[in-house]
């Protein structure tokens, strides 16, 4: 008990520091200019080649696992301090400084470093329903081209081809040079992402992309680069979509070729069907039987887990999105048909 008590003031200490620290770097990252990009560069980067590699050497996610340890060992340390409050309170203090600095150093900072779309020409961009359809009927194109045969790889042959689909896309985008750790396919939580509506996730905490690995297989090609897209420092949603979709269309492997078609339909296709549904179903007609097979099992499985969580799930975001100037929270998913369609026509410029 002595011993205890002896040791709640360094950690009130430390995790002032711990907090004060996060607290300037982030204020640092909002307010400097320039301050952003230089760390997501210089630094992130750092983090990302050696804490991430580290993580990704373990073939389980570590992020799933902690979560649940560090629940288990909270519980326990409440238990154990019932009667001694205070020395409780600091311990959870003390986790909850720690995992703020983690957020701040390994993910908040890039939030407002320079974007990977030019802003300026994503604004501006306007395109009519013809081009729209003309873009869709392309994509139909293009998964009928696709290879319905190959089965989606599985294990550290999906998280090789993700790695290096990212590495083959960096040849055009140097922004997106660097380290890629192996993505992690999620085991115990994915049962609870998937009631939440959750694809995938990027843990700042222990530098890890993860994926939901109960969904249909369409989505997890196109899931791990959007997440991977994340540990190259690219926090917006609508550009860590566009980033996976490029690596995806762009891979020498022809079931992420697959897995990028297939996501685009989605995304561009859902638009079409709102603003032109009689041409969407010409078009929709034309699709492979494999195409619209896995479409028809992405959209089961997904309605079947609509539910209050999902919907709870959907509001957080939102508003975790705002709060890191993501204006357009959860809606910024949805700009990849834009970014898409300036690819297609060649408006497509990099802030870079």
């Amino acid at each position: 008990m002595k011993r205890s008590e002896k040791r709640t003031p360094k950690a009130a200490i430390i995790s002032i520091i711990l907090l004060c620290i996060a607290a300037a770097l982030l204020f640092a990252a909002k307010n400097v200019r320039g301050f952003a990009e230089w760390y997501s560069v210089n630094i992130y980067s750092l983090i990302t080649a050696s804490i991430g590699r580290l993580a990704g050497t373990v073939p389980f996610s570590i992020a799933e696992a902690a979560s649940c340890i560090l629940l288990f060992s909270v519980i326990v340390d409440i238990m154990r301090c019932r009667k001694r409050l205070r020395a409780a309170f600091m311990h959870i203090f003390l986790i909850v400084s720690i995992l703020f600095f983690l957020y701040a150093a390994n993910c908040g900072i890039n939030y407002h470093r320079n974007t990977f779309v030019d802003q300026k020409a994503l604004s501006g961009a306007e395109f009519t329903e013809d081009q729209l359809a003309d873009f869709c009927e392309y994509i139909t194109v293009q998964i009928k081209e696709c290879v319905s045969a190959t089965d989606y790889p599985h294990g550290r042959d999906f998280a090789d081809a993700a790695r290096l689909s990212m590495s083959n896309l960096s040849e055009n985008y140097p922004s997106l040079r660097g380290y890629y750790p192996y993505p992690k396919q999620l085991s115990f939580l994915s049962r609870a992402f998937s009631s939440m509506g959750v694809s995938g996730i990027y843990s700042p905490f222990t530098v890890e992309a993860n994926i939901n690995c109960e969904m249909p297989d369409m989505e997890k090609p196109f899931t791990a680069c959007h997440e991977l897209s994340h540990l190259r420092g690219y926090m917006n949603e609508g550009e860590a979509n566009y980033i996976g979709w490029l690596a995806c269309i762009e891979s020498d492997d022809p079931s992420f070729n697959r897995s990028g078609w297939l996501m685009g339909w989605l995304y561009a296709g859902s638009t079409l069907r709102r603003v032109d549904p009689e041409r969407y179903e010409k078009l929709y007609k034309r699709l492979p039987s494999y195409a619209v097979s896995e479409i028809e099992e992405d959209s089961l499985f997904w309605s079947s887990h609509e539910t209050k969580a999902s919907e709870v799930q959907d509001r957080v975001n939102d508003a975790y999105l705002k709060a890191n100037d993501q204006k357009d929270g959860i809606q910024s998913y949805g700009m990849l048909t834009t970014l898409m369609l300036m690819h297609y026509y060649g408006q497509e410029s990099s802030d870079q």
